[in-house]
């Protein structure tokens, strides 16, 4: 089975994309050759996070079995106000989500200086959860970029949690994700923005399969082109089954 770590359901401000609804993706994704696919809502990433996550949880009950629902997490501050109560990962827990994803250059908050950030960290790590980092949210020059240094910051600080590196593509990004994959054991990327010619045969020399995950970034980004990336790397066939579901299966616990 394959299983995309990083697909999205909702609409796409910046240009015309060929599926938003669940139901087109689903239909999307299934067109590409692709089985399942953790998502997020564009809503939340654009909106209200919390508003995005309440579209995921009904595409996964409407589409059972073809999605799993990642919560769309971010700060409750709002104008120098303390937040009226905390996150629950727990409730989270209770209406079926299996990961978390971050957006702080979307949400207006520095990942290092907000107190939410550790909190919802060190609980993710605890269960296991794995926390969905993205450096871009596509491959495309114009989006909002993390700045790399954070990215690295963050991952020291919290080396407990299951960490999904996205949105990498450039030599110096992709050097920071094998320099983290080395020294700490949860650190995984996957492949949504990785574009370079034999990046992933030469990922899988230099780090292994096992935690690299295949994300297409669909529909956003085309998610036969993200398989296809996969499909021809020069990789064994028990990397390529890794990298296309077996990870992800594993960290999820499907």
């Amino acid at each position: 089975m394959i299983l995309d770590i990083n697909a999205f359901i909702g609409r796409w401000p910046y240009w015309p994309i060929p599926a938003s609804a669940p139901q087109e993706v689903a239909e999307t994704l299934a067109a590409a050759g692709i089985d399942r696919a953790a998502i997020c809502s564009t809503r939340s990433v654009f909106v209200h996070w919390e508003d995005g996550n309440g579209d995921v949880e009904r595409a996964c009950r409407e589409h059972d079995g073809r999605f799993v629902p990642f919560a769309c997490l971010g700060t409750l501050e709002l104008s120098h106000a303390l937040p009226p109560r905390e996150l629950d990962l727990e409730a989270y827990a209770r209406r079926g989500f299996r990961g978390i994803r971050l957006y702080p250059q979307h949400h207006s908050y520095h990942p290092l200086y907000n107190a939410f950030v550790d909190r919802i960290l060190e609980d993710a790590a605890a269960r296991r959860w794995p926390v969905l980092l993205p450096l871009r949210i596509v491959m495309n020059w114009g989006v909002p970029m993390q700045e790399l240094p954070v990215i690295e910051a963050l991952v020291a600080r919290h080396p407990r949690v299951v960490w999904l590196l996205a949105g990498i593509n450039y030599l110096w990004e992709l050097q920071l994700a094998v320099w983290l994959m080395a020294r700490y054991r949860d650190v995984h990327l996957e492949t949504s923005c990785v574009m370079g010619y034999e990046a992933i045969t030469t990922l899988v020399a230099q780090c292994g399969s096992d935690r690299i995950l295949f994300g297409s970034g669909a529909p956003i980004q085309l998610a036969a082109a993200g398989l296809a990336k996969i499909l021809r790397a020069r990789i064994s066939d028990a990397d390529r089954d890794a990298v296309l579901g077996g990870n992800a299966r594993r960290l999820l616990a499907l």
